[in-house]
């Protein structure tokens, strides 16, 4: 399915299976930024799944990169725009809870369309706007506990994360029409790696992880959030609009909250 462009409804569906992957890995970041700094896990995270990536995909990213180089450089320009993202929001997570960074970062469900009218001179549509105001309220909702201590540095980073991680789905959209969306999905996941492991050893003291809890959290980031989360985004964003794809956004933080609960035990709230 990954060679052909999918349905609307499979699009959307891939999407929302994105959202979830995306969602799962506040928590599992959260607990490892306790022992290993931000570009640390990064790029352990990112290696790891470029790796898992290659090991079934190699041949068909060798060939269509040979084809097209335009994949190579779509892959590095994304990679980039991700980083940052990735950067800013490990770093506010080690100042602010999981659903507020989670939340913040996922105002994106409304940046998007507004970003979208601007670049392109044209009014989002009403429907759009509603489901976008419905999606914004309802995450709000979901993680207002997390707003009790106020706004400090973690939720600074996060609001910075938003702007990023709105260009970085407009960006999604225009290179996944224009190139492989799956190859450009699998390289942009190495290079996060790449860049995150270069910053890592410039600025931190870069390790693997320790024990065996460590490492099972890192191969849910690797395998699942990022291998699959990552990647796949483009192939989803390949059929849907960017508008869409940013309203899908409001599936992340619903997921963390609901892991959030199930699993760490945080109070859900009425």
């Amino acid at each position: 399915s990954t060679h052909r462009q999918l349905s609307m409804k499979s699009a959307v569906l891939l999407m929302a299976a994105v959202a979830v992957a995306r969602g799962s890995s506040f928590m599992f970041s959260k607990q490892l930024l306790d022992t290993m700094e931000p570009l640390n896990l990064l790029g352990v995270r990112s290696l790891l799944a470029f790796a898992v990536l290659m090991v079934f995909f190699s041949k068909r990213v060798v060939k269509a990169v040979k084809e097209d180089p335009g994949n190579l450089r779509a892959g590095a320009l994304l990679g980039f725009t991700y980083f940052i993202v990735m950067v800013l929001e490990l770093n506010g997570l080690r100042y602010t809870t999981t659903a507020t960074a989670s939340f913040i970062e996922n105002s994106a469900v409304v940046l998007v369309p507004i970003a979208e009218a601007i670049l392109l001179r044209r009014a989002p549509s009403g429907k759009t706007m509603l489901c976008c105001a419905l999606g914004l309220a309802g995450v709000g909702f979901i993680a207002a506990k997390g707003f009790s201590s106020g706004v400090g540095i973690g939720e600074l980073l996060c609001i910075a994360v938003a702007f990023v991680y709105t260009a970085a789905i407009i960006q999604t959209d225009r290179e996944a029409k224009r190139h492989d969306a799956f190859v450009v999905g699998i390289l942009y996941v190495g290079f996060m790696g790449v860049f995150g492991m270069a910053g890592s050893f410039i600025a931190e003291t870069p390790h693997l992880p320790q024990t065996v809890s460590q490492w099972g959290m890192m191969l849910m980031l690797a395998v699942v959030c990022s291998s699959f989360g990552f990647a796949m985004q483009p192939v989803a964003q390949r059929t849907i609009s960017s508008e869409t794809a940013g309203l899908m956004t409001a599936i992340n933080p619903l997921t963390t909250a609901v892991l959030g609960a199930l699993i760490l035990h945080e109070p859900f709230g009425i």
